[in-house]
């Protein structure tokens, strides 16, 4: 396809999570292989969900047990960023562009700041509100937060989704449902999710409607890539169906619980093994790292958490680099420094200091694993 041809702009109404788990890898797939053009979808929620990122475990992030008796659709997406609760009325756009395309960034660390603070810029323009982008990858008004997003950087597209908290969402719930361990709000202003949330209509003091939401994303996609055109479009019939495929792929408990101890790891634990796990918090996100110790050596590892790794299989790559290396805090530093050079690997605002802190305390929690 020409790289001048209009990109299409794309309405829906599926809830966060259905959306997540199945017309936005479609979508994403459809573009990579050239079926349709570069995409912006408008996405209006019809009700409540969470989603968690690809690189997160459902038992270290939810409370699952909460989630079920309250009834609260779970989906694990196929994009990095952390867990988040999506409520109805509030929407996404997402951007689904070539990255062989004029001002297409291809790294994270350029991609956010292009098109959040652009986001920011016209937000303050057409309403007269305090936006502004904090690195990595939040917009809030003042401290707080107004729209979480992820990107993934694969198959020559960018896919950058921006979540506009429209509406208000039941905190209380939220919080519950997706407890905060403190590491990640010690640099936040406001600590708890009912101060660290906001949301446009609150902070426009009236209704935001589609017409809204449309102007937003026409008026970002100008100012920040300059696209030959947007022309409104729906999804093809290639895409209708791929996204039913990924429904059931994503729907199913395999996918669910893939980065889990059990499904990963469990299986492969001899008698004498220890198992410790640590946290901590990058500049990216947060790093959960899982270490099984045999022979004071690194016999498997699960490295979790909320960051943006591109592309995303770089995880597991860093993951089975670690077995075998020593057991020791010296050893495990050095070792993320070498893979963190690698050019074809790329964790924004996540250091070599920070995944090792977290293996640290995870040397330091060893305990028996069976």
């Amino acid at each position: 396809m020409s790289n001048a041809q209009n990109w299409r702009l794309v309405f829906g109404q599926d809830s966060y999570a259905d959306f997540s788990a199945s017309v936005s890898p479609a979508v994403e797939k459809a573009v990579a292989s050239g079926l349709v053009p570069s995409t912006v979808y408008v996405n209006v929620f019809s009700g409540d969900s969470i989603t968690i990122g690809a690189n997160e475990d459902p038992n270290q992030v939810l409370d699952l047990a909460y989630c079920r008796d309250q009834g609260i659709t779970v989906r694990r997406r196929p994009n990095g960023g952390g867990a988040i609760y999506a409520g109805k009325g509030s929407a996404f756009i997402v951007f689904y562009l070539k990255t062989d395309q004029p001002r297409i960034p291809e790294t994270a660390a350029d991609a956010f700041p292009t098109l959040l603070g652009t986001t920011a810029q016209v937000l303050e323009q057409m309403y007269g509100i305090a936006a502004r982008y904090r690195p990595l990858n939040d917009v809030e008004i003042d401290g707080r937060k107004l729209m979480p997003t992820s990107i993934k950087l694969e198959n020559g597209v960018m896919t950058l989704r921006i979540l506009l908290n429209v509406t208000p969402i039941d905190t209380e719930i939220a919080a519950r449902a997706l407890p905060m361990p403190p590491e990640k709000v010690k640099d936040k202003v406001h600590k708890d999710i009912g101060s660290r949330y906001t949301w446009l209509e609150r902070e426009i003091g009236r209704t935001v409607t589609l017409a809204d939401l449309t102007e937003i994303a026409h008026r970002v996609t100008a100012e920040a890539f300059a696209p030959p055109g947007l022309t409104e479009g729906s999804l093809t019939l290639d895409e209708q169906a791929l996204s039913q495929d990924f429904r059931r792929q994503m729907e199913a408990d395999d996918w669910l619980f893939e980065k889990a101890f059990d499904r990963r790891l469990g299986t492969t634990v001899h008698p004498s093994d220890k198992i410790g796990l640590g946290r901590a918090k990058a500049v990216g996100g947060m790093i959960w790292a899982t270490l099984l110790v045999r022979d004071d050596r690194i016999a498997g590892s699960i490295i979790n958490g909320d960051w943006h790794p591109r592309p995303l299989e770089s995880v597991s790559w860093l993951e089975q680099s670690l077995v075998g290396i020593p057991a020791r805090e010296d050893a495990i530093l050095e070792h993320f420094g070498v893979f963190l050079k690698r050019q074809d690997v790329e964790f924004a605002g996540v250091a070599a200091e920070d995944l090792s802190l977290a293996c640290s305390k995870a040397l330091a929690s060893l305990t028996p694993a069976q």
